[in-house]
């Protein structure tokens, strides 16, 4: 049973304001190990807004992030994954001459792709991609995949800089329907 589990995940109370609007209105979320979630409703509904605060690309002005049972402080987006969150745009922020490792690498921060070994590279990326059961070709450059290949490298990245809490914004938005089915097979499978 799921729910004998602590959460992984709360928000609680989070408020965001913007000149003239509130986007985020004391809102509470938490999140279970193995649950996956979709948050619904309209346009400016402050969904984007709330998981841009997860993955600290705003801050709130009310409210408390808990990870894990701690109270956690998220700064920016590097804060966010250093405490396990990775969020994948639904526009990818994916280098198009590079190749799939490269941009990986690249998102890491800590080392330079141009210095490593390519093989050893590679290969990192590769049992990275196995381990999760997300195909990729680490030799492939971003501008030969399809839209679907792109957005299973922007999931690996997030998972090889350590992400345990995946945050899609509008991940179905630019898939057609055969690769919005294999989305769904890999989040269960996640």
């Amino acid at each position: 049973e799921v729910r004998s589990m602590k959460p992984i995940l709360e928000m609680r109370g989070i408020t965001k304001r913007f000149p003239g609007v509130i986007a985020n209105d004391n809102v509470n979320l938490t999140i279970y190990p193995g649950e996956v979630h979709a948050l619904l409703g309209e346009n400016g509904a402050g969904k984007s807004t709330l998981m841009n605060i997860l993955s600290g690309i705003y801050s709130p002005n009310d409210g408390y992030i808990y990870i894990n049972g701690k109270l956690s402080w998220i700064d920016g987006p590097k804060s966010a994954i250093a405490q396990g969150i990775g969020m994948v745009h639904q526009h990818f922020k994916l280098i198009e001459p590079l190749t799939v490792a490269e941009n990986i690498y690249l998102a890491v921060g800590k080392r330079c792709p141009f210095l490593l070994n390519k093989k050893k590279m590679e290969e990192e990326i590769r049992r990275c991609s196995e381990e999760y059961h997300l195909p990729v070709d680490p030799s492939a450059r971003i501008n030969q995949l399809s839209v679907g290949e792109q957005q299973r490298v922007e999931i690996v990245k997030q998972l090889y800089c350590g992400a345990n809490i995946l945050v899609l914004d509008e991940p179905t938005a630019v898939l057609t329907p055969q690769e919005s089915d294999e989305l769904m097979e890999i989040m269960r499978g996640l």
